[in-house]
């Protein structure tokens, strides 16, 4: 190790020697867990934006050939729906430029649910407030956005125990496995139970019907390790989804977790393809860590938020879902060179047009 990485480590205390207090805590948290714990606020920040692409695919598809009202819209199901105050939800650039027709999600700790759904006008008045910066056609689209938020866990049905957590983000269907996540700087104190209940899970097919949308297009699933039961009682669902993101876990930070590998088989057998990690996550295991960021990992990654796509390599599905699927790896991922793979199976020559403004030839 060079000098100068050396002169930045510092040792972690022992519990014996000083424990930290929930506010030396919040004050070192990341900022994914900090704005989680930040909800105590009744008027939350504005979330920054995502980075934008380097041009709207709606303007671009409109300019060659594609008319508006062949513009599909998607279909969004978020299950543990958390709004986090500092940056946007993974689906939240395509409601706000005008791609949803449906955004449903499913949080099982009730303030938050509540929160989700009082946050159903800041969303409409964003979508107003960007009149300026994007065309009128796609802010009125936008406003047609169903929302619904309902404070239901999903899994595969089966009634288990519901352990909220010290910092809500990290509540679980699972126990977090605290002897492996104290070994790690400051990850004990915001995964500790603070409350259980017994709760019922809900299979996200035995919804579909009674849902905004009736489908999905874009799922997304953050459950602290609850991931692969969550995808069982989804198999219908999952035959239509064309992007999944999901967290995952390397390691078992909740007892007897299903692991990335895990995820992984099981998401292949249904006919999903890895497409990339967007995001990804560790901590330094004592003693040592950064003095400057004591919770930037220096080796050891934990978790990660992993994208899938549906039938990448073949792409055997509609037209209307392979303009779904270019607008969700355009409009949030920039994934330019698989949605330049996605419109060259819809069309040929639109997608030698994408290519050249990709390049920006054009």
């Amino acid at each position: 190790m060079s000098c100068s990485i050396r002169s930045l480590l510092r040792i972690t205390p022992s519990d014996r020697d000083r424990r930290l207090s929930a506010a030396e805590c919040v004050a070192r948290l990341p900022s994914r867990a900090l704005r989680a714990l930040r909800m105590a606020t009744d008027v939350p920040g504005a979330a920054p934006r995502n980075l934008p692409p380097f041009f709207p695919l709606r303007d671009f598809l409109e300019q060659n050939g594609v008319s508006s009202s062949s513009m599909p819209k998607v279909r969004v199901i978020d299950v543990g729906a958390m709004f986090l105050d500092e940056a946007e939800e993974v689906w939240q650039p395509l409601q706000r430029r005008g791609h949803c027709a449906s955004v449903v999600g499913f949080e099982p700790c009730a303030e938050e649910c509540e929160r989700l759904n009082a946050s159903v006008n800041g969303l409409r008045k964003d979508e107003e407030g960007s009149a300026s910066a994007e065309p009128s056609a796609a802010v009125a689209a936008a406003e047609s956005t169903a929302f619904r938020f309902l404070p239901w866990a999903l899994g595969d049905g089966q009634t288990g125990q519901f352990r909220k957590c010290s910092a809500a983000m990290t509540s679980s269907m699972l126990e977090p496995n605290l002897p492996l996540l104290r070994r790690f700087v400051q990850l004990e104190e915001v995964t500790t139970v603070v409350e259980r209940s017994e709760m019922e899970t809900r299979r996200l097919d035995d919804l579909l019907g009674d849902i905004p949308g009736k489908g999905v297009d874009y799922l997304k699933i953050d459950v602290q390790g609850f991931e692969l039961a969550v995808l069982k009682g989804a198999q219908k669902a999952l035959e239509e989804t064309l992007v999944l993101h999901t967290e995952v876990e390397f390691v078992e930070m909740y007892e007897r977790q299903p692991l990335f590998a895990e995820v992984d088989q099981f998401l292949r057998q249904n006919g999903f393809v890895f497409h990339r990690f967007s995001s990804l996550h560790g901590r330094p295991l004592k003693p040592l860590h950064f003095a400057a960021n004591p919770l930037q990992p220096i080796s050891q990654q934990l978790w990660a938020d992993a994208v899938y796509v549906k039938d990448l390599w073949e792409l055997q599905m509609s037209q209307e879902k392979l303009l779904k699927l270019a607008l969700i790896l355009h409009e949030v991922y920039h994934s330019y060179d698989v949605v330049l793979h996605v419109l060259q199976k819809y069309d040929p020559a639109l997608g030698k047009q994408y290519l050249d403004r990709v390049l920006g030839t054009k």
